[in-house]
């Protein structure tokens, strides 16, 4: 996927915090194929966004029908909220097909506060 096709997607990003929030206005049948389709390619433009190598990111995407993939090669965040949600890991990847994606990001303002 290629800089100007994610820029159409019109993804809303939230780089604020030590996080990124990706908002995407688009329906995935579930989390993993939100990943498959978009949320690995995310990781090198959120990277250079911010000037980051691709394994420092840390992100939270979500799609308009609230499946959520929380990528990060730390497993900090990853072990974080698979305490509270019992979702495993599956690599880099952990995915949320019925957790509400506002729980998955007040989890993760609770763990970089």
């Amino acid at each position: 996927m290629f800089i100007d096709q994610i820029k159409e997607m019109n993804i809303a990003f939230d780089f604020k915090k030590q996080y990124t929030v990706a908002r995407v206005p688009q329906n995935y049948a579930d989390a993993e194929d939100f990943a498959l389709r978009l949320v690995y390619y995310l990781r090198p433009y959120v990277a250079n966004k911010l000037g980051i190598e691709g394994r420092d990111v840390v992100l939270v995407a979500v799609s308009e029908n609230d499946k959520v993939v929380v990528l990060s090669e730390d497993s900090r965040p990853r072990k974080w909220l698979g305490s509270f949600f019992h979702k495993p890991s599956v690599g880099s990847a952990q995915f949320y097909d019925d957790v509400k994606p506002e729980l998955v990001i007040d989890k993760m303002n609770n763990l970089f506060a």
